[in-house]
């Protein structure tokens, strides 16, 4: 009998933030105890997936390395598995991120290394002097050689500094590769800029298109899915966004169910066409129970 998998977005759709959201705990568990495989599946690229182990822990909501998922690792297994793997990485990102990186045997720039990373004060007071932080850039000695890429993730502590030394190496010839494109990221109460707001900076400061690794494309539910092994199925996703979510989920044969919990409304669900156009919408994640793809779970 083949097992069926459901594949849970993390942000946005089982918590934000600290926050565990309604019913999260009890729809995990319904789903265990009726077969289902649970795969959790995400983006956001700032920690690794033993973090993401701890922090599902500390939620209470389970989970293992053979069961998580995110951007970070996504992208240091697609950079390990090329015919010649990229040996010198600049990150724009969080140390998530770079400890995947290196987990594959990749060469990553250390954050505190890079070229811009100490300011005199002239140039680092906000407002002080504009024209104080152009010079500094402008005279940076002893650069360091262009690394083969540039990968960007999510970056919380993002400079102009840093986005300066990434324009200098992708315009000097290092491939330019990004975890996600997400817009933004739900936390308590409000939205945060997203990975995909440092890539498209980027993007426009050196006239290069990313390659991307994460949703929509669908290496990540990919990879759930041949976890999963042979004859599984049916397969479920549950995420919070049309065009991220829903899309990565019909490009691996996936049902695709949009919650109204995270990053859409249902105005902006009803609005989705096309791949993004989800196959179903609930508002929480009791209602999942009530889809026909769930009977009897």
């Amino acid at each position: 009998m083949s097992q069926p998998l459901a594949i849970f977005d993390m942000d946005g759709v089982l918590y934000r933030g600290s926050l565990v959201l309604p019913y999260a705990h009890e729809a995990l568990a319904r789903l265990r105890a009726a077969g289902w495989s649970v795969v959790f599946a995400t983006n956001n690229s700032t920690r690794t997936r033993d973090d993401y182990v701890a922090r599902l822990a500390a939620l209470g909501l389970g989970g293992d390395r053979d069961h998580v998922i995110n951007s970070a690792y996504a992208t240091a297994q697609h950079l390990a598995g090329r015919a010649r793997p990229p040996k010198d990485v600049m990150v724009v990102g969080a140390d998530g991120l770079r400890n995947e990186l290196r987990a594959v045997g990749i060469g990553v720039r250390g954050a505190a290394e890079l070229p811009g990373s100490r300011p005199p004060t002239s140039a680092a007071a906000d407002g002080a002097d504009p024209g104080a932080m152009t010079e500094y850039l402008t005279h940076l000695a002893g650069l360091p050689p262009v690394p083969d890429a540039v990968v960007v993730g999510l970056d919380l502590h993002l400079t102009y500094a840093r986005l300066a030394e990434a324009q200098r190496c992708v315009l000097g010839g290092a491939e330019l590769i990004c975890t996600n494109r997400d817009h933004a990221y739900p936390v308590e109460g409000r939205l945060l800029p997203g990975a995909g707001a440092t890539v498209a900076a980027l993007e426009v400061a050196t006239g290069t298109r990313a390659l991307c690794i994460g949703k929509p494309e669908p290496y990540l539910f990919a990879e759930a899915i041949r976890w999963a092994g042979p004859g599984a199925g049916p397969f479920v996703v549950i995420g919070d966004s049309p065009e991220y979510d829903v899309v990565a989920a019909h490009r691996v044969g996936a049902t695709g169910v949009l919650i109204t919990t995270g990053l859409t409304d249902a105005v902006a669900a009803s609005a989705a066409t096309g791949e993004a156009a989800p196959d179903h919408v609930i508002r929480s994640l009791e209602e999942l129970f009530a889809l026909p793809e769930l009977a009897g779970a």
